[in-house]
Formats: structure tokens, C-alpha cells, sequence
């Protein structure tokens, strides 16, 4: 089921899509109990469904009550993780450095978020006798604020901001996340209860009139000392809040409020958190308002505070925090809880809003539900990939151009590119860190357009292929080098690949003739204007190369060719292909055919023959294997894409299908004492 309303919004180059993931009480994941290889594999299974959707940035909560999702020496490990406090995962690995390759490898920003303050969200007889020896609330009582059942770590203690900024700095400088992330959690919600800081206010009070301002200071200071201390270590990670969806309605500030409800929550007075100043001074890269609220809702309407934002960005971004968590929910308004143009509708007011840079839902198990379909209408309004926004106050240099590109049509009905990547810089503002791949049917490439953004490649790959092609079409392709800021640099030249092929090729055969002779047979038809075909064969581990040539009969009716090859001298295994040359040069290859001349090679079994990126390919052979064997596999032209040695000692092993290689067929050659065995696979 999905959102079946038009989307004809153009959809926009560059836009800010993410989702939060939220580990507290194992929210999103970790599931309760879970072993580390069920964490990571479950990890991965999120992650990719986070890309599938089209998002390019995850927040993963990895500080949630003063406990770590990775080794701190600062705070103990999180129960959460482990099922207890301070023990580590066994068998033991880093999740945050998994986290964070996982979701690189997918083209995702890898964005840390922490509760600043909170120590303890139920505090009962139980959860604090659980709480490790090493914990805060165990280590400093006396910083503890008690709010209700809460636990927080007082903000008016100088110490405690010390403190928040060790343990955060201490993430930042050991780790290459690309944010840090801070949520709505700051002084507690009035619903949480009362409690008291007078001492705390008397004591470090800084002259300041009232404890209302003075609160408001606490927190001010800890956000503008993180980012200074973020900005002075690792001026490229990005640092960003996400308040409570209403910072002053109009009742309580008539200029800058918004025309909201006065009974709302609104963090400026009842949470002491100043996000309009925060942005307005450059302190955060971006604020993410938690507009959890439905289009025409009173009091706190989506349209009304969509503009508002926009209008009190300051030249930083916003993202809009949006309730995925309420789609679908019968206990919501009807605008939430049947209604499934609500969210497609919300995204469609940020792309009009200026200063709106993109849109984080909250949460991942709504999206994995994906209630009224609403994961698979934003599926529609993201299925263009986009470049992120870039933040000029970080840095608005672009890096060096790629050079040197070309496109190659084969028979396959795919476009190869190829382009030599820049020099490494030394600055690591000016690290190549992506490339940007635009294609087009007129010439120049309109790069500000984004439905000829194709696809982006978060590495420093050379080479892609465009699978998405159509026959009888001119195709123009541009592309650019991104860095980690996103900034994009000049294109390369101009490839241009006419997909009309010189010739139709409906059948290519290889097989034995006897015991030494192989048959080659082919047969076209629609050769116009066409030259020639070069026979091209490799054995074994050598690379193709030419075999024979065979003038065309260049007519346009059904052509049968065959030709014979010599097998005296052979081993292994032989694989052919037919280079089809047209007389203006350009040209298309066959696919590949092989032949095993040692027909008593050992078999393999390869599980399975359809394969994701990343994933691992299983070998099965029919014994155990003892010597060197290696393996490589080779793209529809032969190009060598991976190849390595597999391990030896048992009568299976596994290939990881590298990250890099583009969706596909792909052909494994395994060879095994001077003999090659080849198997076809299907890479997505």
C-alpha cells in the first residue's frame, strides 16, 4: 500500500534525509537480548532499508542515559546493548565503529546523538540497583537532579558541563562520525514534576537576576563550549539540536513567537533551551524542530510553524523533525491516523520553504512498518538521489576536478564509465570523498536539474554502470567530485554513447568439435554500416586478447559466421567473447562464453547466484581443497572488478562481494591447479 497522490514536484538537487534510530529501551535496536552477530546483522538489515527508502543520513542514538553504546572510558556500557549495565558484548566488538562503516557503505552520514543530561528515565529500587559502579549517579550524586521519576544530571553545575563535553569530544576525536547530535531533552518537561536547583542557583548563580535566565545560560553555555571545542578538533562534523517543535508561541513573545497555542510546551521557557539564539549566533550547524504535528492541527499547526522556522533559520539550516511514529496510529487525529497524503504532503511544504534543508522522521520501526504506506510515498518523493546541503560556514571551497571520462556501450545493454579520480589532498576539507554522476539526452548536461543526477558514489571509486539505459537513445554524462562537506567540484568532460548498436546480435555459441577443436557460431542480422568482428579469447588467469578478425557480410538480413579455434595445446578453462565493430569505430562486445577443456575439474557449487553488494558469496567444491586457489570476477567486458586467494583447508568458502562493484552480471572465475572453472552471478 502507498500514498497514491501525484507527485510532480520536481524534486529538489540537494536535500537533508534522514532518520532517527533510537536505542533507548531498545526502541529501534538493538533487540533485547540479541547476540553481537544478531546486533549487526539486524544493524545492517536497518541500515539498508534506511538507503532503499533514499535517505542519506542516520542518526543513531548512542548516549541515551549516561551509558555508552561503545567502549568509553568515561561511562559504563549500556544495558541496552548487553541486557547489563557495564558489560561489554561478547564475543566483543566496537558497535559504533561498525555503525559507522555499515552506514557508509551505504551512502549514509553517520550522525552520533546523545542526551545531554539524562542520567536515568525511571528511576526505580530496581533500575538503580542495576546501575554499574562506574555510573554517573553512583560516581557524582551529588551533580543528580531528581524530576519525578527522572534522573538528570544537573545543567546549573559548571562540572556537568565538563563533563557532557568530555564524554562527547572524547566520541569525536576517537571516531569519524559526520555530527553530533543533540535531543530535546534539556531542564525536564513539566510533566516530569517539580524539583529544585536553589542551592545550585545560589551558588553559581553569575549575578544573573532570575533563575529562569540563569537556566536558560546553563544550557546556552554547555552548546556554545561543545561546538567551539567541535569546530577547534574537527572543524568538518557537523553539530546540531533537535528542540521540541515550538520555541515561544505569540502569547509569550508577540514579535517572535509563533501563532501557536499559549497552553503548548515551549522549550525558550519551559525546557530553558534558547534555540532561536543558538542558531542566530552560529553556535549549531542546524536546528531540527520536532514538528510533531499534523497539518491543521489547532494550536500547533504544521503550516504554521513550517514557515516560522524558516523564517528564524539565520542562514543555518533546518530540518524538520516529522512523526513518522504517529502514522497510522488509531489513537491519533484522523490526519494521522487515516489519512495517507499527510506526510507526502509535509515533505512538499519543506521543499517549498527556503531555509527548510531536508526533513529527519522519527522513527525507524515506523518507517519499517510503514503504516498507510507512508515509507514507500516518501520511497517516491526520494527515488532521485540528492547531494546533502552544504554548510558555506564550514567550508565553500570545492575540491579538484575528476578527468578523463569515458563511455563505453556494450551488448548487454549497459553504458561502462571510467574516470581517473583527482590527487589525494592534504587537507582533510579537500578529500575527495564521493563522486556525483549526471547523465542527460541533450548536451550540456544541465547539472542543476536533479533528475539527471543519476547516482552518487560515497568512495573514491573510478567506475560505474549505468544499467538504466534504453536502446536508440544519445546519452551525455557528466561527472563530479564531492567532498565531505559536499561541496561539488567542476565536471569532468563531456561522454557522450549513442545506444543504437551497429548490429543485433541473436545468438553467440561456444562448444567442442571432437577432442581438439572448439566451434565458435554466431548470428546477426541488421548489419548496416557495420565493419567487422574481433574474436577475443583468454585462458586460465590471462587477460583477453585478440584471436581473429572476420570481415561482416554488413547486410541486413539473418548472418550466420563460424569459425574454429585449435584446442592441441589447451587446459582449463577458455572463455571467448566477440568484439562487434562498426565502421565510424564504435563498438559493443558479446557476452562471454567459456569452455572447459578439462572436463575432470572439480565442480563448484556457487549459493547464491544472485547477490547483494557487501554480501557474502558461498563456494562449494566437491573436495577439500589444499593448494593456493584464487578467484576473480570480471565485469561483461572482462574488465577484473575483485579478485583474491580463498582459503584453503575445507570444501567450502565464502566470498565478500566488494561495496564498490555497480549492480550487474559478473562472471567468477575460480582457478584451481592451472584450471579455471566460471559461473555466472547477479550482483544488485
Amino acid at each position: 500500500m502507498f500514498c497514491s497522490m501525484g507527485f510532480s514536484q520536481n524534486p529538489p538537487k540537494r536535500e537533508f534525509r534522514a532518520a532517527w534510530l533510537a536505542t533507548y529501551g531498545n526502541i529501534d535496536w538493538p533487540s533485547s537480548g540479541a547476540t553481537s552477530a544478531q546486533e549487526q546483522s539486524t544493524f545492517i538489515q536497518r541500515v539498508e532499508e534506511h538507503r532503499l527508502t533514499g535517505m542519506n543520513a542516520l542518526f543513531v542514538q548512542v548516549r541515551s542515559q549516561c551509558d555508552a553504546m561503545y567502549p568509553s572510558p568515561y561511562e559504563p556500557w549500556s544495558a541496552d546493548l548487553t541486557g547489563t549495565q557495564g558489560t561489554a558484548p561478547s564475543p566483543y566488538y566496537d558497535p559504533l565503529e561498525f555503525m559507522i562503516t555499515e552506514t557508509r557503505k551505504r551512502g549514509m552520514e553517520f550522525h552520533a546523538w546523545f542526551n545531554p543530561y539524562r542520567a536515568l528515565g525511571n528511576a526505580t529500587t530496581s533500575t538503580l540497583a542495576a546501575l554499574h559502579s562506574s555510573h554517573v549517579i553512583n560516581q557524582h550524586p551529588e551533580w543528580i537532579m531528581t524530576a519525578g521519576s527522572q534522573r538528570i544530571l544537573n545543567p546549573g553545575i559548571p562540572a556537568v558541563w565538563d563533563y557532557v563535553i568530555k564524554v562527547v569530544m572524547d566520541v569525536v576525536r576517537r571516531y569519524d562520525i559526520d555530527g553530533v547530535h543533540f535531543d530535546d531533552y534539556f531542564y525536564p518537561y513539566p510533566s516530569a514534576g517539580t524539583y529544585t536547583d536553589d542551592a545550585e542557583y545560589a551558588l553559581y548563580g553569575r549575578g544573573i537576576s532570575t533563575k529562569a535566565a540563569w537556566r536558560r545560560s546553563n544550557v546556552d553555555s554547555l552548546v556554545k563550549r561543545l561546538g567551539d571545542s567541535i569546530r577547534a578538533e574537527k572543524p568538518w562534523v557537523k553539530f546540531g539540536i533537535s528542540p521540541s517543535g515550538i520555541w515561544l508561541s505569540q502569547a509569550s513573545d508577540a514579535v517572535n513567537g509563533s501563532n501557536t497555542s499559549s497552553g503548548a510546551t515551549q522549550h525558550y521557557k519551559d525546557l530553558y533551551a534558547n534555540s532561536r539564539l543558538w542558531q542566530q549566533q552560529g553556535w549549531v550547524d542546524y536546528l531540527a524542530p520536532q514538528i510533531y504535528w499534523y497539518m491543521g492541527q489547532s494550536g500547533s499547526d504544521y503550516s504554521i510553524l513550517i514557515p516560522w522556522w524558516n523564517n528564524n533559520a539565520f542562514g543555518r539550516h533546518i530540518y524538520s523533525g516529522m512523526a513518522g511514529y504517529k502514522v497510522g496510529d488509531a489513537a491519533q487525529n484522523a490526519a494521522f491516523a487515516t489519512d495517507n497524503r499527510q506526510v507526502p504532503n509535509q515533505v512538499r511544504l519543506n521543499r517549498q520553504s527556503t531555509a527548510i534543508a531536508g526533513q529527519i522522521v522519527y522513527n525507524t520501526t515506523s518507517l519499517r512498518n510503514n503504516k498507510l504506506g507512508f515509507t514507500d510515498s516518501l520511497k517516491l518523493l526520494f527515488s532521485k538521489p540528492a547531494l546533502q546541503p552544504t554548510m558555506a560556514w564550514k567550508d565553500n571551497t570545492a575540491p579538484a576536478a575528476a578527468t578523463s571520462l569515458t563511455a563505453v556501450y556494450t551488448a548487454s545493454n549497459t553504458v561502462n564509465l571510467s574516470w581517473t579520480k583527482p590527487a589525494a589532498a592534504t587537507n582533510e576539507m579537500d578529500k575527495v570523498k564521493r563522486f556525483a554522476i549526471y547523465r542527460s539526452t541533450s548536451a550540456p548536461v544541465d547539472m542543476t536539474n536533479a533528475n539527471n543526477l543519476l547516482a552518487i558514489l560515497w568512495n573514491d571509486a573510478e567506475a560505474y554502470v549505468d544499467n538504466t539505459i534504453q536502446t536508440n537513445t544519445l546519452y551525455y554524462y557528466v561527472v563530479t567530485a564531492l567532498d565531505r562537506l559536499h561541496n561539488e567540484s567542476q565536471p569532468t568532460n563531456t561522454a557522450s554513447v549513442n545506444t543504437v548498436l551497429p548490429v543485433q546480435l541473436l545468438d553467440f555459441t561456444v562448444k567442442k568439435q571432437g577432442a581438439n577443436k572448439a566451434e565458435l557460431k554466431w548470428v546477426t542480422s541488421n548489419e548496416i554500416n557495420f565493419s567487422h568482428f574481433e574474436i577475443e579469447k583468454n585462458s586460465n588467469n590471462t587477460g583477453f586478447g585478440l584471436y581473429k578478425k572476420l570481415a561482416a557480410n554488413n547486410s541486413t538480413n539473418t548472418n550466420v559466421y563460424s569459425i574454429e579455434d585449435d584446442l592441441s595445446n589447451a587446459s582449463g578453462t577458455i572463455n571467448y567473447r566477440i568484439k562487434l565493430m562498426d565502421r565510424d569505430g564504435s563498438f559493443t562486445y558479446s557476452p562471454i562464453r567459456s569452455l572447459a577443456i578439462n572436463e575432470k575439474a572439480s565442480a563448484i557449487k556457487v549459493y547464491p547466484t544472485m547477490v547483494k553488494r557487501g554480501a557474502d558469496l558461498q563456494l562449494s567444491f566437491s573436495q577439500q581443497l589444499l593448494n593456493k586457489v584464487q578467484y576473480r570476477i570480471l565485469d561483461a567486458v572482462g574488465r577484473t572488478m575483485q579478485q583474491g586467494n580463498l582459503q584453503t583447508g575445507n570444501a567450502t568458502t565464502i566470498i565478500k562481494i566488494n561495496n564498490t562493484l555497480a549492480s550487474g552480471t559478473y562472471y567468477l572465475q575460480v582457478l584451481i591447479n592451472n584450471n579455471t572453472q566460471q559461473s555466472t552471478i547477479v550482483v544488485q
